[in-house]
């Protein structure tokens, strides 16, 4: 116990000649938090029951933005692949799960290259929440969401994908879907605990969900369109060249459940048709605006409440239409539309129903209704106070709004480390000294002394240097070289390193070529102070700079 005591005493007084390198960041610290599927009328919906306390009280009124409209098609690719770098709907990279580029050599359909491009598109630490979203594996999106307190402390900026939602509305419909609200509600109110009140945290959602009223319609209108087709992913029907857009655009509405459809006519207009309407909306360049005109019936019921077909800018229709059944239905519809790899023709759904796949089976989007694309965006902070109290917003100005934060920063390093432990079963100490010259990289040398008695007498040396080749909010695998010195005989080494983060506790799984496996526990009291336990048989302090 005496060496205990003198180890922690020795490690504390070197700690206190250490430069303060924990010292505050003048820059603002946030969590960015993508909430997947969450439809603003079953948020809404959830807080009136009183089902989402945490959500409810962290935010209150002036913290949540309740009429979103987010990107079209109101699919996931588009949004995570386009907010980021702040582009529009006209600029998004993906259009949808499925699409066309024309090339010199033919048409190309994208399609695992799209979930790629979707996956990698996001920050390096956020890339593998993906695989919090499977069925199986997704009890870890909990403690993924708690270890973002802890990353605080290397990170300005952490960005979280939430997908649970998603993952059962798609599969197991409306009740797994409110039951993923109230978890994830349950898992922020304890994340917000760890946290300081400086922290900014913004949660947004990328598209909504529909339940009941689930069609089949891929393969309908694959077989109607047969030899024409290029490819078909709802909403977006690509037709080989040169094919008629109206006729297939009246054709589909006529012969399947279809409910809207959609094309580019020339410049400044789209075309659309509904059983009991036909749809114009025109585009102004000079001054970009754009009027809804209609004859038969109001389908989009824009006239019925004070419309009068004049031109308006997309941030006047947003303030109109934000409440509607079908917001901002001329603006999305027009930027879709000017996308280079923007569809053919745009087959629609009404709120009634949602497209039945594989993959969609009792819940889905993608549509132009409310339900699919009126999200609710929470923000709370010193910095974002900009958008509290507002009523409406464009989501894919979220970037844009807050271009003074760094949203893919990353430590310049790691953190530098000494450490010493007293192994009882040896009676010897164990001493590691580690520098990072910069983030991934990390160079260090672990000393093993033969006589307690004599602290200068070390039997074995390693040096080595590891790399960081994978990283998620809950692990990080490092694999390195190096050499084993000992009796003035030098041999080669292999170290392969998988790390467990759990809120303050890492758990170290070490294997090398010159040594058996080697597990080290470590407990984080400080930012600059971890207790450690090495194979049950060591234990000692660890002090970060």
């Amino acid at each position: 116990m005496k060496i205990i005591k003198s180890l922690i005493f020795g490690a504390l007084l070197i700690c206190c000649t250490l430069p303060e390198v924990f010292a505050e960041s003048n820059e603002p610290q946030l969590i960015l938090i993508h909430l997947d599927a969450a439809s603003s009328y079953y948020v809404q919906q959830e807080m009136k029951k009183g089902n989402l306390p945490n959500l409810e009280s962290y935010f209150g009124e002036h913290g949540r933005i309740d009429y979103t409209i987010t990107y079209f098609p109101s699919k996931t690719p588009t949004v995570i692949s386009s907010l980021r770098l702040g582009d529009s709907v006209r600029n998004a990279n993906l259009p949808g799960w499925e699409w066309v580029v024309d090339t010199a050599e033919g048409p190309i359909v994208k399609t695992i290259g799209t979930f790629l491009q979707m996956v990698f598109s996001k920050s390096r630490l956020s890339t593998p929440n993906i695989i919090y979203g499977v069925s199986m594996l997704n009890w870890m999106a909990g403690p993924a969401l708690l270890n973002t307190a802890d990353y605080l402390k290397d990170y300005n900026v952490l960005q979280f994908y939430w997908y649970n939602v998603d993952t059962q509305g798609h599969f197991r419909g409306e009740e797994a879907y409110l039951r993923e609200l109230a978890d994830f509600d349950r898992q922020f109110g304890r994340l917000v605990k760890r946290l300081d009140d400086d922290v900014n945290i913004i949660i947004y959602a990328d598209h909504g969900m529909k339940f009941d009223g689930g069609i089949e319609i891929g393969p309908i209108i694959e077989r109607l369109v047969n030899d024409d087709l290029a490819v078909y992913s709802y909403p977006s029907l690509y037709l080989e060249n040169g094919v008629d857009e109206d006729y297939y655009a009246k054709r589909i509405l006529e012969e399947t459940e279809i409910d809207f459809t959609f094309y580019r006519l020339n410049e400044t207009q789209v075309k659309g048709y509904h059983r009991d309407s036909n749809i114009i909306f025109t585009k102004n360049y000079d001054d970009i605006t754009i009027k809804y005109e209609y004859t038969g019936r109001d389908v989009l019921r824009y006239y019925d409440k004070g419309y009068n077909g004049e031109f308006l800018t997309r941030d006047e229709w947003l303030a109109y239409t934000h409440k509607f059944h079908y917001p901002l239905a001329p603006v999305i519809l027009f930027h879709h539309f000017d996308n280079p790899a923007a569809a053919d023709v745009i087959t629609l759904f009404d709120e009634t129903k949602f497209p039945k796949t594989n993959y969609g089976s009792s819940g889905n989007h993608g549509g132009f209704t409310y339900l699919d694309m009126t999200v609710p965006l929470f923000v709370r902070g010193p910095d974002v106070e900009s958008l509290y109290n507002r009523e409406y917003y464009w989501l894919p100005n979220l970037f844009q709004d807050f271009d003074q934060i760094d949203f893919d920063q990353s430590p310049p390093r790691d953190r530098h480390f000494f450490a010493s432990r007293y192994d009882f079963w040896k009676n010897r100490t164990e001493t590691d000294l580690v520098f990072s010259p910069k983030y991934r990289i990390k160079y260090g040398a672990t000393a093993f002394q033969s006589d307690f008695n004599n602290l200068s007498s070390f039997d074995r040396v390693d040096i080595y240097g590891m790399g960081d080749i994978f990283r998620s909010y809950l692990s990080r695998v490092w694999m390195g070289t190096g050499v084993e010195i000992q009796n003035s005989e030098i041999k080669p080494l292999f170290i392969f390193q998988y790390d467990i983060h759990i809120r303050r506790f890492v758990f170290h799984n070490s294997f090398a070529t010159n040594r058996p496996y080697r597990f080290r526990a470590s407990y984080e009291v400080r930012p600059w102070l971890a207790f450690e336990l090495v194979n049950f048989t060591s234990f000692g302090i660890r002090l970060d700079f």
